[in-house]
């Protein structure tokens, strides 16, 4: 009897281990599958996450290419337009270059030339007064040489870069310093005739009353 019951409890008791067993194997196998498929899950959301971040570096740098691309547009443009403004400044206009009567200017240089060397025929002068003309003469020719260089530099292409307004203000400039000159040299030339003309004229009427009064 004691036997059979023995029997009893070891036969509950080894069904009782493998239900145990089989509900142990039961959520293994559930645990393992729910695992796979939340792996497979966060798999699946780290490469969508890095499909939108390929995507948005993507379109970030097509971005900052195109800004790029129209900087550089930008930079190439605006360089050129730099570069024709600063060409046309160095292009006389045609309707400035017609305004000045160039001519005029050279006959006026031509005749402060002509009347400083006619000075030096003239009798009358002492030593030291023909020296006092003479640096006047070359002071007022350098000067005048500079103002015509410097108004040829303004009339002609590829010198100087300056605007319309700015070329004539220059030419009226360099045009009205020869005009100065020019007069001053008039004006002088004939004061130092004057002066060489009383001088012969005293010295002639002392020598005719000398003659008249025999005084030697």
């Amino acid at each position: 009897m004691a036997s059979n019951k023995s029997k009893f409890l070891l036969c509950l008791g080894l069904f009782a281990f493998c239900f145990q067993l089989g509900k142990a194997q039961s959520f293994s196998f559930s645990d393992l599958f729910d695992q796979g498929a939340k792996d497979i899950k966060n798999m699946e959301a780290q490469i969508a996450a890095l499909n939108a971040f390929e995507a948005s570096v993507r379109q970030g740098y097509n971005m900052l290419h195109n800004e790029w691309t129209a900087i550089g547009n930008w930079k190439n443009g605006e360089f050129n337009l730099h570069q024709n403004y600063y060409s046309s400044l160095s292009t006389v206009n045609p309707v400035i270059k017609n305004s000045l009567n160039v001519a005029d200017v050279e006959t006026e240089q031509r005749s402060i030339i002509t009347q400083f060397n006619n000075l030096n025929l003239v009798r009358g002068l002492l030593p030291a007064e023909r020296t006092y003309v003479s640096a006047v003469a070359q002071n007022v020719v350098s000067q005048c040489n500079n103002d015509w260089d410097e108004l040829q530099k303004v009339l002609n292409d590829s010198v100087l870069q300056m605007g319309d307004n700015e070329r004539l203000k220059r030419i009226s400039q360099l045009t009205g310093s020869i005009k100065d000159k020019y007069l001053f040299t008039c004006h002088f030339c004939m004061q130092v005739q004057l002066l060489a003309a009383a001088r012969l004229q005293e010295t002639d009427q002392i020598a005719t009353e000398r003659s008249l009064y025999g005084i030697h």
